[in-house]
């Protein structure tokens, strides 16, 4: 439930039917799978550390994916250490890996960081370097903001960044108001789904979109549908394709399996409601967490949390080839900050859908890091 309520129900979803899948493989070691959930109620990241904790004392649960907000994420991560339960957080702040991360926390999708690394190249060299960010305060918002200043300051543009307060107000034009248009080439948002939609129509409203180039991580609208015509031209960053015929023509056999599975259909709707968007780039980390457990688990003959350093051991520095297990391609789970790196790409909404203009191979996403969690010890 939440501010991410529908982005938590594919979660789910998406894991669920990765399970059946692990399930229909002989599970994990011979021993089948079963998924427990909870919710942080209304995404609050107090509740999310009670509710993370009475899954591992009370639930007795061995791993745990999850939740996709990084403010839960963030405050989640030192119970996995205290508890020490291999954990695998969903949201994308970079924080989570890079200064609030521990030896049993591991990303199996991007952060921030790693899809600004893998697309601003390309973006300062076909969009511009001027730009205006504005964001909401909460995690997702900042880490983006501040991710995005360190590169184009770095690259010689300018940026003038906007705060917006979570939940934002509900009038949006006092904030369209301090856009300088005379010094903007990109407008940047960072905001939830919800947030996303009502700025970038505050934002047709003033024909922003035919002002400058409007720019976003696709996050920020992957429940949205791109029909709407306050969309219509916007550049998006994303880790997966929502159109199959948008997807390398390599990894199509995997996708159309993952998407038959999950409940997904080729234009990026849910099976059972073909209205409903599926937010399907942010889906594979879930999907993959549980693969990545499996294949480390059977790697050192995982039977009970007293195996968790082996386990821990297996992941860090493990390369996964493209598969239905890991439909986005080829994987590296950097062992240094245990973060998973994919490869990345450029979408642009044209006609109301959405159209690949560029594959960013998961190299372009590598950046220096602070963490090196393989120090500590279990």
């Amino acid at each position: 439930t939440g501010a991410v309520a529908l982005f938590g129900k594919w979660h789910n979803r998406t894991i669920d039917a990765a399970i059946k899948l692990v399930n229909e493989q002989r599970g994990i070691n011979g021993r089948p799978v079963e998924l427990v959930n909870s919710d942080d109620a209304q995404t609050k990241p107090d509740v999310g550390k009670d509710e993370f904790e009475r899954l591992v004392t009370q639930k007795r649960v061995d791993f745990v994916i999850g939740s996709v907000f990084s403010g839960t994420n963030i405050a989640t991560a030192p119970l996995a250490k205290a508890l020490k339960t291999v954990y695998f957080p969903q949201g994308i702040a970079t924080d989570i890996s890079e200064k609030f991360g521990n030896r049993y926390v591991f990303k199996s999708y991007h952060t921030v960081r790693a899809a600004i690394e893998a697309a601003h190249e390309w973006v300062f060299a076909h969009l511009g370097k001027r730009f205006t960010i504005v964001h909401s305060v909460i995690d997702l918002g900042r880490s983006q903001a501040e991710d995005w200043s360190e590169k184009i300051r770095a690259a010689g543009g300018t940026v003038q960044l906007i705060p917006v307060p979570f939940p934002a107000p509900g009038d949006l034009f006092s904030i369209i108001q301090k856009i300088d248009l005379s010094k903007t080439d990109v407008l940047y948002h960072a905001f939830t789904a919800v947030e996303t939609a009502r700025f970038l129509q505050a934002a047709f409203d003033q024909n922003l979109q035919n002002r400058v180039k409007i720019l976003g991580l696709i996050e920020g609208i992957d429940i949205l549908s791109t029909a709407e015509p306050w969309l219509e031209g916007a550049y998006f960053i994303s880790g997966y394709p929502r159109r199959a015929d948008q997807v390398p023509e390599e990894l199509r056999d995997f996708d159309r399996e993952y998407r038959r599975r999950v409940g997904i259909s080729a234009e990026g709707f849910a099976f059972d409601n073909p209205k409903e968007v599926v937010p399907i780039a942010d889906l594979f980390g879930s999907w993959q967490a549980v693969f990545l457990l499996k294949h480390a688990a059977e790697l050192v003959n995982w039977r009970s949390k007293s195996d968790n350093p082996a386990l821990i051991q297996a992941l860090e520095g493990l390369t996964m080839p493209a598969s239905v297990g890991f439909p986005q391609g080829a994987q590296l789970l950097r062992a240094q900050d245990h973060l998973v790196f994919h490869d990345h790409y450029i979408e642009r909404v044209e006609g109301g859908h959405l159209k690949v203009l560029a594959r960013l191979p998961r190299e372009k996403s590598l950046y220096k890091t602070n963490a090196d969690y393989t120090k500590e010890e279990f």
